[in-house]
């Protein structure tokens, strides 16, 4: 009987979402800090360099593009205040809202593309000198192997 119940959980546990441990790497590199799984990439998109920007993004093992992250001086900006930059965001977006959050120096915004369907995940964090976005996109048939992830990527997502 032991045996079939050990037999059943391996056999249910990827029917019931529950993952193995998967390592992160925390990387910092320009003006943002942010934890990602090992087995993802991040490279810059552009060659140039500047101290007051940076655009990375991360791609999955199989090449596909899930990440974006930026990062500008906040004197670049109109807005100075995270909820200056959250109601602008609201009134700007194209996405079909699903969930919004504002916190003490972020704000949330996720929902669908409203052009290609997929799903959207973003991320601003108002730092003492830079302002950093974390822009996750992908279609629905990466939901699952991507969303498990997601709450500590976002949750380790700082700027400087």
């Amino acid at each position: 009987m032991k045996q079939f119940l050990i037999a059943l959980l391996i056999f249910a546990i990827p029917f019931f979402g529950i993952t193995q441990d998967v390592a992160f790497k925390k990387i910092t590199p320009c003006s943002f800090s942010i934890e990602i799984p090992v087995d993802m990439k991040i490279k810059a998109m552009f060659d140039d360099t500047s101290p007051d920007y940076c655009d990375y993004e991360v791609v999955l093992k199989d090449g596909y593009s899930i990440m974006e992250l930026h990062s500008m001086l906040n004197t670049s900006f109109e807005e100075s205040t995270i909820e200056g930059f959250y109601e602008a965001a609201l009134e700007g977006t194209e996405l079909r809202i699903t969930y919004k959050m504002l916190g003490a120096n972020f704000f949330v915004i996720s929902g669908f593309n409203q052009e290609n369907g997929n799903i959207v995940y973003w991320k601003r964090v108002l730092g003492e000198n830079y302002v950093s976005d974390l822009h996750i996109e992908y279609n629905e048939s990466r939901k699952s192997s991507i969303e498990k992830y997601i709450g500590r990527i976002s949750k380790s997502f700082t700027s400087n």
